[in-house]
């Protein structure tokens, strides 16, 4: 007779890879996923009733900042109240090794601006001189035997590896690597590879920087030359496994991104993940998608592996100008966001710098926040407590601009000047609507994200991304099969970071899954309400959404979390990528 230490019986299993769904009892053992169609009789030391419920692989969250949270948040929320099971830590080329001593406040600091992540939240919650990690070897070894409530997975991060290697981050931005130096870093990333990361990833915004560093200048790999990215893409090749993870606007030897991309997929032959991909309703960003969806298809045609991070969730924004850093890609706003607070109020009632920051915002280029590419539909969530202003509370600055007969940026700094910086505005991350974002997710080589969790968490929710679209696509808009769904949000990420047999439901492979209702899976609060946390280490307050009818998630055969209720236990592993 069978005897497993889960038996999951009742439930219509969705494997993730696009089979059918079906009905079976699944049983698990020692972690793993021993028999799927249990025979009558079979016994267990815990049965989980799952009739009425879909059991599906749990989801792998590829594009995250949790490089500081897991530290101290051991289950990666918000992702890890949605189902997500996997992280992979080192996104967008940050990360916090190789860092020598003498550069870890600063390696902080630089987190605090393009990730928008506290610095005394991660100076407290860190604890890095009390573990003392430095190098990407020792920095594994420390994730591997930390308690976790999620499997992780690391890239290496090209900001710390130039600091690491030139002698700072300064020196890093005002000369170019001399040829030993980067053979320095094929090296390191060599030996960053051999004990268990999965690539390596970089952010090439440009000057000025979408996301800068703490002081408004630009990162280190936004400087870099189309060279040096695609040798490290050939050294990759050379080790022949992992893959690079990516966001590019700026090439400097290409016509265009797509054509550099190309390049570096060829030079390469690894996988190739890039994040954005706007599933957007504004025209300019739009034809962006669809050009970006016809070079993914033209360069599968060809055999290259490239793949797109779709951002497909529906996430509002909540801003304030003590520490809103999204429109920093633009030079006059760059200015104004960065400094100390005198500068930037004097720059802002300067009308000299208000005719710049007018003429930016009607490009319709200043984006995250509205409709249109302009933030117009932006409305006055909070006052903050200055009486004066409570006559706005509520209302679209687009409405105060028309009312009051002025521009709308003129309407934002001065409420935000009138603040002190601290009142309140809203909108929605993008604007998109169901049929624009199934024009992104009909693509079969793009994933369903971006959770960008740990990273903007005064700002955003997007790391309830698996709930959103199971409760938006497949069941209110009857868009897309929830085969589909679950094959984006576990099988097809599982392959793109060469994750071996995580992903899917198969006899054998690790038993990361989810339970739920499809009839009830929700956000709570609801998708476009957000609710504060002050949860973070260091007093820090954060905007939190959980799922609502996910009855039951579990980490290699253990439950992490019934319902809302965390277990406790922390099953997760450090994953070292399978051979290509």
């Amino acid at each position: 007779m069978s005897h497993y230490d889960i038996l999951i019986r009742g439930g219509t299993v969705i494997d993730g890879t696009m089979i059918p769904r079906y009905r079976a009892d699944i049983g698990l053992k020692d972690g793993r996923v021993a028999r799927i169609g249990t025979r009558r009789g079979a016994t267990a030391d815990r049965v989980i009733d799952a009739g009425g419920n879909i059991v599906a692989p749990g989801y792998i969250d590829i594009h995250t900042h949790y490089d500081a949270q897991i530290l101290w948040d051991p289950y990666c929320t918000i992702s890890g109240w949605h189902g997500v099971t996997s992280v992979v830590l080192g996104n967008c080329g940050f990360g916090f090794a190789p860092v020598p001593p003498a550069l870890r406040e600063r390696a902080m600091r630089m987190m605090t601006r393009n990730e928008a992540i506290g610095f005394e939240t991660m100076r407290e919650g860190m604890q890095w001189d009390r573990y003392g990690w430095e190098t990407l070897p020792e920095w594994l070894a420390h994730i591997r035997q930390l308690p976790k409530g999620v499997n992780a997975t690391m890239l290496v991060p090209l900001n710390p590896l130039y600091a690491y290697v030139m002698g700072g981050i300064d020196e890093a931005k005002t000369r170019r690597p001399t040829e030993e130096e980067m053979q320095c870093m094929k090296a390191l990333m060599f030996e960053a590879l051999d004990h268990g990361c999965c690539g390596f990833s970089y952010q090439r915004c440009g000057v000025p920087s979408v996301q800068p560093d703490y002081d408004g200048t630009p990162m280190i790999t936004d400087l870099l030359p189309d060279r040096e990215i695609i040798e490290f893409g050939r050294w990759l090749g050379e080790y022949g496994r992992g893959f690079i993870e990516m966001f590019d606007a700026a090439p400097s030897d290409h016509d265009s991104v797509e054509a550099f991309m190309t390049a570096l997929a060829r030079a390469s032959g690894r996988p190739i993940v890039r994040n954005i991909l706007l599933a957007s309703d504004t025209p300019r960003v739009r034809n962006g998608h669809r050009q970006f969806l016809d070079w993914l298809n033209a360069a599968h045609e060809e055999g290259l592996q490239v793949f797109g991070m779709g951002f497909t969730v529906r996430s509002p924004t909540v801003l304030t100008f003590q520490d809103w850093s999204l429109w920093d890609g633009q030079p006059g706003w760059n200015k104004v966001m960065n400094g100390s607070f005198e500068a930037r109020a004097a720059l802002m009632r300067d009308e000299t710098m208000r005719a710049q920051l007018r003429r930016e915002m009607d490009t319709g280029t200043v984006g995250g926040v509205g409709t249109s590419g302009k933030p117009a539909n932006l409305f006055v969530n909070d006052t903050a407590g200055y009486a004066e202003l409570d006559r706005y509370l509520g209302r679209q600055v687009s409405e105060i601009a028309a009312s009051e007969g002025r521009h709308i940026v003129d309407v934002i700094l001065d409420v935000a000047l009138a603040s002190d910086f601290r009142a309140e505005f809203r909108g929605n991350a993008y604007d998109t609507s169901a049929e624009t974002t199934m024009e992104v997710l009909n693509n079969p080589y793009v994933v369903p994200g971006i959770s960008d969790g740990g990273a903007h968490t005064h700002f955003s929710v997007q790391g309830a991304y698996p709930t959103d679209l199971l409760e938006w696509l497949v069941r209110e808009e009857g868009l897309l099969s929830a085969e589909r769904a679950h094959y984006g949000l576990s099988r097809l990420p599982a392959h793109m970071c060469g994750l071996g047999d995580r992903g899917m439901i198969r006899e054998g492979a690790p038993a990361d899954l989810v339970i739920y209702n499809p009839d009830t899976i929700r956000r709570t609060p609801s998708w476009d309400t957000l609710e504060k946390a002050r949860d973070l280490p260091a007093g820090e307050w954060r905007l939190v959404q959980r799922a609502e009818g996910l009855n039951y998630t579990l980490v290699n055969g253990v439950v992490t979390f019934e319902g809302l209720e965390c277990t406790g236990a922390r099953p997760g592993e450090l994953l070292v990528q399978s051979d290509a």
